[in-house]
């Protein structure tokens, strides 16, 4: 499959990981604190990939994520969860080999958001790694709030990464009014801070705005390798190996994923999921940005619904 590349033409559906948290709220709501508790011994699970977005409201989706690291004496246990009536916000930093903590502050309900501020402490270097995770547990009542978190720093590379597809690849596309970034990912290898390498699926779509529908001016697909540098504010892309065109794509493709290309083939083709991805997105990038929309439509096929 090539890269898609059009203004105003037939799109294929895309992949999208979603359910970003917001980075803003209204301000002139008011706000009043809300209580949890630091959920301890838990390590997440190093064949996972980093969620994007802090809450887990099942049990399933928990133990998928982590593990149990239960330790001697009176307060080695895990801290229990119960998700009949509660839920957590769990933040994951790639793994590191410098002292870092994840503290978090406060927790605010603000009208439908939920501003969850944490601070992120780092140490000196290590001679080894580690995989720095923190959890808190909150009443079940929060669970349909959106999640704001407030920090000065990122604790994950996805913002890198919509950064560099916004401005690298969607500037290179017919312009719309909205960019937006969108990914699939596939794998990820985060050993090394200075090149984390970040397999994935990924599009970027221009969008512009009629009444209550963002309609599809042009976009495209670019499957490859993601190069991250993690830097004490943050992290950035420092390289994009691609998938190439035409013949070519095929044996560029199993050369980036290798092992991985299987997986990549699966997500890619799934149509019908990527479909409904993609509209997740938009709700996600819809309601981050005030935009009182609620379709999405291609050019020459019917305007679709964005997800809830």
């Amino acid at each position: 499959m090539k890269k898609i590349l059009f203004a105003f033409a037939v799109l294929l559906v895309m992949a999208a990981c979603t359910n970003k948290p917001a980075t803003a709220v209204e301000n002139n709501e008011e706000s009043s604190g809300v209580a949890f508790e630091v959920a301890k011994n838990y390590f997440f699970k190093s064949d996972q990939v980093i969620p994007e977005y802090p809450k887990i409201t099942t049990e399933e989706e928990f133990n998928e994520l982590f593990g149990m690291a239960t330790t001697m004496g009176e307060n080695g246990k895990p801290t229990a969860i119960d998700f009949t009536k509660q839920f957590v916000l769990a933040i994951v930093m790639p793994a590191t080999d410098f002292a870092t903590e994840i503290n978090p502050v406060k927790v605010e309900e603000k009208g439908d958001s939920l501003l969850y501020t944490y601070e992120v402490k780092t140490g000196e270097k290590q001679s080894f790694s580690i995989q720095p995770v923190s959890i808190i547990i909150l009443d079940k009542k929060y669970e349909n709030k959106r999640v704001v978190l407030v920090n000065d720093r990122e604790t994950t590379y996805f913002p890198a990464i919509d950064r560099y597809l916004t401005d690298s690849i969607g500037s290179y596309y017919a312009k719309g009014e909205h960019c937006v970034p969108i990914h699939s990912i596939v794998a990820v290898d985060e050993r090394n801070s200075e090149d984390i390498l970040v397999w994935g699926d990924f599009w970027v779509f221009n969008y512009n705005q009629m009444g209550d529908t963002l309609k599809c001016v042009s976009g495209g697909s670019h499957p490859g390798l993601m190069h991250i540098r993690q830097t004490e504010k943050g992290f950035e892309v420092t390289a994009f190996d691609q998938a190439e065109d035409g013949s070519k794509y095929l044996p560029t493709a199993k050369k980036i994923f290798g092992d991985k290309y299987d997986a990549f083939h699966a997500i890619n083709s799934d149509e019908k999921n990527r479909e409904r991805l993609r509209a997740e997105g938009l709700s996600v990038y819809a309601k981050k940005n005030g935009l009182a929309v609620n379709l999405y439509q291609d050019y020459g096929w019917p305007a679709k619904k964005l997800e809830e």
